[in-house]
């Protein structure tokens, strides 16, 4: 009889032992029966119920490992959630002077290691199935063993037909994640992968070779080689990576990740796997073994007479990648259906059979589900549009506008024949095609919406008070016809938050049961409990964001990681926001997010804080470290088949490597992108990418390839009405045309067209841009007065709509039109102005150009040492040869009569020109012929 590992090992001399008799609160000690790696066991008497109980001993003094008693504190806490026939119970906890226990449920049997030896193979499943459910019980209460192995299994012989009497024990490690206490713990993930505890069994093991050759006899080697020695494998529970036991570690754990459920399910199949073959599944001892779990180097399993599938599930459970893994209720599902009579299953089998046959066709249709039709060759694209606020309360609006969507993403994602699309990405577009960013569409832009992202489904919904005051969603799921596909309502009282999660479980369930009937949904991931208090703050932080305002919504999303530090949304918004803020560095926080997912097995999650994180990167310039970041988002975007977020990826890796002045390889990127987004029809995205190549062909000066580019993404956005982007690409079809030989008049035409585009959507910033276009068509035509007016009417209307980049850009134009016009002081006055701005806004090179415009009007008027000084001091602000500097060099030079070297500034001006600053090219063909 023990609750411990190790029942029958005798305490370390010099420890204090409970004398038979020795009464620690209502239990009375009765004898030693074990100890363990934190102290002692005793079998004692309650008095009070009047039952014998195993009590549990916290080891005191000097041998006490540091953290132990908080550890002992959570085996009780974590312990006394539970209530399973598959778990040890705890009954009660003494904290007094003669020290801290454990009073709990006494039990009959041996450990596991122990008793395998005599079970059958029949009974070590029925063995392993217990451990499952034990899992799944506590998995559901949000705890998380870490430290599952078999001398911390019970087992008992079972009577009659009844399978072995199992129990779970020594939750000494378990990680408590109760959303109901979040003081109660801190997960904080490292900021990288490592394997630091490799590294330092590596130098101890390089230490013990050294000494080896120094003495035959070497305490070291003994300490390692006993099993019972202070630094065993099987006892190293805290090496300052991760605590548990190495043999019987995930391949997260021992490279110092965050365990979640995942990691028990791999603990698991490492002990089902022994308790089958005889022999653990990766070979080595020690350091080696370990390497091989991280590594995935695994035996071939040689076992005889396992039920059909079984050998399949034990290579699942022990797969290196966390989300590949069953869950534990998965695994106890599929052991119990190995464990039926072979005449039960022929039965069930027959009656299913019949009773199809009863039902005819009204049984077929639905076990086809309502969707069967749509995801015949791959999974239906589905679009989770915000739900419509109708209670009257404001409070609700974000949470359902913004969170209640990402909640029923994140759980339909799960099922095979859904691919919901991010979120963002539906917000994006209909913000793109100027639809109303919330409330109700029409059936004409529900379609339009479909069209662009090439979706064959769409979930709508509308929150409303019901008259007894619960909270009523009704949705609809419709396809991109406008059919209706399924209907229905959820209920929920409570306030406010408190009732969306709920809300969104009833809408899930029911979605999922009419998709796919009589599919389990035991293994597909349920939405987390959270408290309301988190998802309040949550809301509150993505209304902020949505909005633009990042420094309020910064101590929002603070405070709901506070809440809720495992709720890896949360997490990534936080590292998100802070990105745009310069307060606190985002890169550790983007981590966290990452390893919180991967904790959970939020697949997802995880690759978007990738994602996200190589964004980060390449916008600092980290080039390595973004390239790397990318690929492994890249990786794991096509081990879960996500094209969307596998086609974002590459995308993204086009824009790093364009940036890098990478032509070759961006296009190679942008190519994939592309062909993936065309193939899952995302008109949207794939014309943004078109944009992107057609932009490289301009910089190589194939302009012909460029206009070819921009046509084909004009045409497709033309196909699904999006006047938004065909007014964007009108426009840069007219930025081409001025850059092209005798394309004055097609780029004027272009702009026209696109001003008249942007007129009738009342996209006033994008009129900023068309105006600048016509103004720089007047320049380079040489009618200066219209020019100018053309760019106070930019000017004005980047001031009206705040766009400060442009109001820097139309004065530093107009200081050109001044300039060319010969008005030197009144064109020295608009550069001065556009200086003042670009020095606000931080763009060095633009700085650089209007300190370069003014040094030529000092020059052109004989001022010449000014004009130096002003040109030195651009230098140093920009090494680039622009043609606006170039130009104003060529000035200095011809000034100070040196017109060798300013006919070749002047003649490199003008190559630069025709591509980058097409409206100087007439004024420099003028300078240069003189």
């Amino acid at each position: 009889m023990s609750n411990d590992p190790q029942p029958t090992s005798a305490p370390p001399e010099g420890r204090r032992i409970l004398e038979p008799g020795t009464q620690i609160g209502r239990f009375r000690v009765e004898c030693l029966v074990g100890t363990g790696g934190m102290g002692e066991v005793y079998k004692a008497w309650d008095s009070t119920l009047e039952r014998s109980v195993a009590l549990k001993a916290l080891r005191a003094g000097e041998e006490r490992e540091a953290g132990a008693p908080e550890r002992f504190r959570r085996e009780a806490l974590a312990l006394a959630q539970l209530n399973h026939p598959n778990v040890c119970l705890v009954h009660d906890w003494v904290d007094g002077p003669s020290g801290t226990y454990i009073a709990m449920e006494l039990l009959e049997g041996q450990t596991l290691d122990q008793i395998a030896p005599t079970l059958k193979v029949r009974e070590k499943l029925q063995v392993i199935r217990s451990v499952a459910l034990a899992l799944e019980a506590a998995h559901a209460k949000g705890l998380v063993h870490r430290d599952l192995k078999p001398r911390n299994i019970m087992v008992a012989p079972g009577s009659g037909d009844q399978g072995p009497k199992v129990k779970v024990l020594d939750f000494g490690l378990a990680r408590l994640t109760d959303p109901q206490n979040p003081g109660e713990y801190q997960l904080t993930p490292p900021a990288v992968s490592n394997l630091a505890l490799l590294q330092a069994l590596a130098e101890a093991e390089q230490k013990r070779n050294a000494d080896r050759r120094d003495t035959a006899a070497n305490p070291i080697e003994g300490a390692w080689r006993d099993a019972s020695g202070p630094h065993s494998w099987e006892k190293l529970t805290q090496a300052g990576v991760f605590m548990g036991s190495p043999s019987y570690a995930s391949p997260e754990q021992i490279q110092g990740q965050a365990a979640g459920p995942a990691s028990d399910v791999f603990s698991m199949g490492i002990v089902a796997w022994e308790l089958l073959a005889g022999e653990h599944p990766f070979p080595g001892e020690g350091r080696i073994r370990m390497r091989a779990i991280v590594e995935g180097a695994r035996r071939e399993l040689k076992v005889r007479g396992l039920p059909s599938g079984t050998a399949d599930l034990l290579r699942g459970m022990l797969d290196a990648h966390p989300f590949k893994r069953p869950s534990a209720a998965r695994v106890a599902e599929r052991l119990g259906r190995l464990l039926k009579p072979r005449t039960l299953l022929r039965w069930t089998a027959a009656s299913t059979v019949a009773a199809l046959a009863l039902a005819g066709g009204v049984n077929w249709f639905l076990s086809r589900g309502i969707i069967a039709d749509l995801a015949k060759e791959r999974p239906a694209r589905l679009a989770v549009l915000p739900f419509v606020n109708q209670t009257g309360d404001p409070r609700m609006d974000p949470l359902m506008r913004l969170v209640l969507p990402e909640m029923l993403e994140a759980a339909l994602r799960e099922h095979p024949k859904l691919a919901p699309l991010d979120p963002e990405s539906v917000v994006s577009a209909r913000s793109t095609l100027h639809l109303a960013a919330d409330g109700p569409l029409s059936s004409a832009d529900l379609a339009r919406l479909a069209s662009a992202l090439g979706t064959q489904l769409m979930l709508r919904g509308t929150l409303k008070k019901g008259p007894d005051g619960a909270f009523v969603v009704a949705y609809e799921l419709i396809d991109a016809k406008g059919t209706l596909r399924q209907g229905g309502e959820a209920r929920e009282g409570g306030q406010g938050a408190e009732a969306s999660l709920p809300l969104a479980r009833q809408v899930v369930n029911d979605l999922l049961k009419a998709v796919d009937p009589f599919a389990s949904r035991t293994s597909l991931r349920r939405l987390p409990d959270l408290p309301a208090k988190a998802l309040e703050a949550y809301a509150r932080g993505a209304e902020c964001m949505d909005r633009g305002d990042f420094k309020e919504a910064a101590p929002a999303f603070r405070e709901a990681t506070q809440w809720a530090p495992d709720y890896a949304p949360a997490v990534l918004m936080y590292a998100r926001c802070l990105s745009r803020l310069a307060d606190v560095p985002p890169e550790p926080v983007f981590q966290w997010a990452r390893w919180v997912a991967r904790a959970q097995g939020n697949r997802v999650f995880e690759m978007r804080a990738l994602h996200h994180l190589s964004i980060r990167y390449g916008d600092r310039g980290q080039w390595a470290a973004s390239d790397q970041t990318c690929r492994e988002a890249l990786e794991l975007a096509r081990a879960l088949g996500a094209t969307d977020f596998e086609a974002g990826v590459h995308a993204t890796l086009g824009v790093n490597l364009q940036r890098q002045h990478k032509p070759g390889e961006a296009e190679a990127a942008y190519q994939e992108a592309l062909a993936m987004y065309r193939s899952a029809g995302d008109k949207l995205s794939a014309t943004r990418v078109l944009n992107n190549l057609a932009v490289i062909e301009r910089e190589r000066g194939n302009l012909k390839g460029a206009e070819a580019r921009y046509l084909g993404a004009l045409e497709t956005v033309q196909s699904y009405g999006d006047k938004w982007g065909e007014s964007f690409l009108t426009n840069n079809l007219g930025d081409l045309a001025l850059s092209q030989e005798g394309g004055l008049d097609r780029a004027e035409a272009f702009f026209r067209k696109t001003q008249s585009l942007r007129e009738a959507i009342g996209d006033q910033n994008g009129l900023v841009y068309t105006l600048m276009g016509l103004g720089s068509v007047a320049q380079a035509r040489g009618d200066l007065d219209r020019a100018e007016g053309l760019v106070r009417q930019m000017l004005e209307l980047a001031r009206k709509t705040t766009l400060r980049p442009m109001e820097a850009l139309a004065l530093y134009n107009l200081g050109e039109l001044n300039r060319t016009a010969g008005k030197y002081e009144a064109a020295r006055d608009c550069y001065r102005q556009s200086l003042a701005l670009h020095e606000e806004l931080k763009d060095a090179l633009m700085e650089a150009h209007c300190l370069a415009g003014e040094a030529e009007c000092m020059a052109r008027d004989g001022r010449r040492g000014m004009a130096r000084a002003l040109l030195d001091r651009s230098r140093t602000l920009s090494t680039e040869e622009t043609p606006y500097i170039l130009r104003a060099e060529g000035w200095l030079a011809r000034s100070e009569g040196r017109s060798d070297e300013s006919k070749a500034l002047f003649d490199k001006a003008l190559n630069a020109a025709r591509l980058q600053a097409p409206e100087i090219v007439r004024e420099l063909k003028d300078v240069s012929a003189h």
